[in-house]
């Protein structure tokens, strides 16, 4: 009987894509190189900040932290549209809540824009453990973010599944040893066939998973 469940953001909960696209083609633009395709940026969106900035723009990883800078103040600046959420969001988070699962996030979105968008989008009153990223010397895939969330939530890994949509959240649930539901209706970006606990494309089916006493 799983007890816990503890969701990955971007490409899981909100569909961030476009807002994240349009953000570094406006960076590209600067730099006079062409616009890309959401399709083409929407791989590098669960690979981390620097990484992904560096691959947008053609740079350097270690020259991409002043780019990451003005791309995240500009993230901030955006009031997020509570469109972006896929749906049954809501509907599904408040329903485990109310049956007393335990609901974490972990995401490796910088804190103050994790909690931006929660707020904007409602979903902040669901979690009660969000480790975001640079609250650890660690990111995601490591495991000290998934135990950072277990241990606000006072929960075990066998009792836990971890919801996410990319290889990241994937290798963070091997890690950790517990369950992984694959949310197919995000950025998929190369998630592996094994290790899948269940495979979902609309949010409401973690209920084919989750059973009430």
């Amino acid at each position: 009987m799983y007890s816990t469940i503890v969701y990955d953001l971007d490409g899981t909960l909100i569909d961030s894509a476009a807002t994240v696209a349009g953000l570094l083609n406006d960076l590209r633009a600067e730099r006079t190189l062409l616009p890309l395709a959401r399709e083409d940026l929407t791989p590098w969106l669960s690979v981390g900040g620097k990484t992904m900035v560096a691959a947008a723009l053609n740079i350097a990883k270690d020259e991409a932290q002043a780019y990451l800078d003005i791309f995240r103040a500009r993230y901030l600046a955006l009031p997020t549209n509570p469109a972006t959420l896929y749906p049954d969001v809501h509907k599904t988070l408040s329903t485990l809540k109310s049956r007393g699962i335990r609901l974490g996030l972990c995401t490796n979105k910088p804190r103050q824009l994790t909690e931006k968008i929660l707020a904007e989008t409602g979903l902040n009153i669901y979690f009660n453990a969000v480790c975001a990223g640079l609250d650890l010397p660690t990111s995601k895939p490591h495991p000290d973010n998934l135990h950072a969330c277990l241990n606000g939530l006072g929960s075990s890994p066998d009792e836990t599944l971890v919801v996410g949509d990319s290889c990241v959240d994937q290798a963070i649930a091997k890690a950790c040893g517990t369950g992984f539901v694959f949310f197919s209706g995000g950025y998929d970006d190369g998630v592996s066939q094994e290790n899948r606990t269940l495979t979902i494309q609309h949010h409401a089916e973690i209920f084919n998973l989750i059973q009430f006493q």
